[in-house]
């Protein structure tokens, strides 16, 4: 699952920047060399030209200062610090390559703290909301337009096939079967090979047929591709709330108020009931069972039936996300059920500590309890 994180983004930004700064100093270091050798023959770097020349560097800098500011007095903010000076001292004067050169320096130094850390602390409730937000959104994105590519190549397929199959008008049938690797079409089976049909059949939401004279038949269909994408989506959103923000929005808490807060403590029916229709995605082949008790997403999926949710659906997942709820202190839950403890201990220290808690009087799940509570101490 990819990692997100500020930090990250900022280094792979960063990482290019450096290129291309170095890449620019060298290219007009070279450009002075051939106009002391030629002369006026070799033209003079413009403004412009010095724009354009470090154009990704100091676009992708003042894009990312706009959607990804570090927040003042950060960790991440101290580590930007010179870089953000040396991308607002930058001259298109005379004093071009010296300017490059800070900024150059500056990206260098920079690079590797962010390459150690990856990730920064969180510094408010606010940004950290925001970035599960953000994450959530980019997922979505994908998600919906996932199947753009498949409908354009069954398209560009189905149109030389039918003009085919209507008496000839081109020469040659296209080849029946879809090469993964190369988006090709080809003739034959083979490995790495699908069936045009099979693609058809995946991307099919249904048809109107009308034939003249014998009316109309309408037939609705869930395609495949849209299943498949939506239930990608759910597992997906549900590992990053479970293993990327729900603990993380339990830590920012804990930073500014006085009860502990743990990450079961943040219960939101939000993604409660994201969790409920992955596990019937994943465990249960898509037909609704858990996800027949959503407590806040009013889908009306039916107990037994297919799961099929559509683009509108998935689409009110943007205004419905609970930014306010996550912005609110939870209040700490009771102790669940006793847990098993993972692990396991050499058996002689088992026999030991086994003999100790008989001598103390102490049940196997007192030992646990008492052992595991000395060790935090």
């Amino acid at each position: 699952m990819y990692l997100h994180s500020r930090t990250r983004r900022w280094l792979s930004v960063l990482r290019k920047a450096e290129v291309n700064t170095r890449l620019a100093v060298d290219q007009i270091r070279q450009l002075a060399e051939a106009r002391k050798q030629y002369g006026d023959r070799v033209r003079a770097l413009n403004e412009q030209d010095k724009r354009v020349l470090i154009l990704e560097a100091s676009d992708s800098i003042a894009l990312t200062l706009e959607s990804q500011p570090p927040a003042p007095g950060s960790w991440l903010a101290e580590t930007l610090h010179a870089v953000i000076d040396a991308y607002g001292g930058l001259s298109y004067g005379d004093d071009f390559i010296g300017s490059i050169d800070n900024l150059r320096v500056a990206i260098e130094a920079a690079i590797p703290p962010l390459a150690e850390r990856v990730t920064e602390p969180d510094t408010s409730i606010d940004d950290l909301v925001s970035e599960l937000e953000r994450a959530m959104l980019v997922s979505l994105l994908v998600t919906l337009t996932s199947h753009n590519v498949l409908v354009e190549k069954v398209s560009d397929w189905e149109q030389p096939h039918r003009r085919f199959m209507q008496g000839g008008n081109v020469p040659g049938d296209v080849g029946h079967y879809f090469e993964v690797r190369t988006f090709t079409y080809v003739d034959g089976p083979g490995s790495g090979l699908v069936h045009m049909q099979e693609l058809i059949s995946a991307i099919d939401a249904g048809t109107l047929m009308w034939v003249g004279g014998t009316g109309r038949e309408e037939l609705d269909n869930y395609p495949e591709v849209q299943a498949v994408a939506y239930a990608q989506w759910f597992t997906y959103v549900f590992a990053l709330w479970e293993e990327q923000f729900r603990g993380r929005i339990a830590a920012c808490f804990n930073q500014i108020g006085e009860a502990r807060i743990r990450g079961s403590d943040i219960l939101i029916d939000y993604f409660g009931d994201i969790r409920l229709i992955r596990n019937d995605f994943v465990h249960n082949k898509g037909i609704c069972k858990e996800s027949a008790n959503l407590r806040f997403l009013d889908w009306g999926l039916v107990r037994g039936q297919p799961i099929e949710i559509n683009a509108a659906q998935m689409m009110s997942l943007i205004e419905l996300f609970p930014r306010n709820e996550l912005r609110t202190a939870p209040t700490p839950q009771p102790p669940g059920d006793a847990q098993r403890v993972p692990g396991k201990v050499h058996p002689q220290l088992l026999e030991d500590v086994q003999e100790r808690a008989q001598d103390l009087g102490l049940n196997d799940h007192q030992l646990l309890d008492a052992a595991l509570r000395v060790w935090l101490a």
